[in-house]
């Protein structure tokens, strides 16, 4: 059985045979089922692979990729996600372990940034309660969950349309990234402080920024075995 890794590199080396307009409808069908997080990864490739050849042996034969796989795209993967087994709970929890250390780590390394350069022009407040602490690490999961699924929704809405508008999904999904930030530090504000007190300096905000983004990575590789 090949990896999954070598699946997806030699993904990456077969689309390039594709022409441009077969791969632009594959392209949807790789992100559609990539972006499905009920399902397993390496059966997901496989059937990602499946689909490339039988392309590639159409269009050997001059046919679109309507030809291949019928008028209606979209109905074709659903149809093919349906029949995939599940992802396994000790990957998914994986992956959204690493989601969330992402998320925590980009907010706690602009933090960081953030204090350092009001700390260039005045003091910054570094005393901050464990139970405040707790309290916003609990809102940047939730916030972490439903953002990964609302990011992956967003991208889902954007594929299999005959008319491409990208700039409208950027935008939906940076608004929606904005909104996120703008909740985090809603609660930065709003949480009141209680419990022990501990100083924190911009430093270990940003410190903890990249521990978290690395974790983050970490995670995501053995979601991935």
């Amino acid at each position: 059985m090949r990896m999954t890794d070598e699946l997806i590199e030699q993904n990456n080396n077969k689309r390039e045979d594709l022409s441009e307009e077969n791969l632009a409808v594959y392209e949807d069908f790789l992100v559609y089922v990539r972006t499905d997080l009920r399902i397993d990864e390496h059966a997901s490739e496989e059937v990602l692979m499946d689909l490339l050849d039988h392309l590639l042996e159409g269009q050997q034969y001059g046919k679109s990729a309507a030809e291949v796989f019928g008028s209606n795209p979209k109905a074709y993967a659903d149809e093919l996600i349906e029949n995939l087994p599940h992802e396994k709970k000790r990957s998914s929890a994986l992956f959204a372990i690493s989601q969330v250390a992402g998320m925590a780590g980009w907010f706690s390394l602009t933090y960081g940034v953030i204090n350092l350069l009001i700390s260039l022009f005045k003091p910054v407040e570094t005393d901050v309660s464990l139970g405040h602490l707790l309290s916003l690490l609990i809102v940047i999961t939730g916030i972490g969950f439903v953002g990964v699924v609302l990011f992956f929704k967003i991208i889902r809405s954007t594929l299999f349309k005959p008319k491409k508008k990208p700039l409208s999904g950027y935008v939906t999904a940076g608004l929606a990234g904005g909104g996120a930030f703008a909740v985090m530090m809603l609660a930065v504000i709003l949480i009141p402080e209680f419990g022990p007190v501990i100083s924190i300096e911009w430093w270990m905000y940003t410190i903890g920024g990249l521990l978290l983004l690395a974790a983050s990575k970490i995670f995501s590789g053995f979601s991935r075995k």
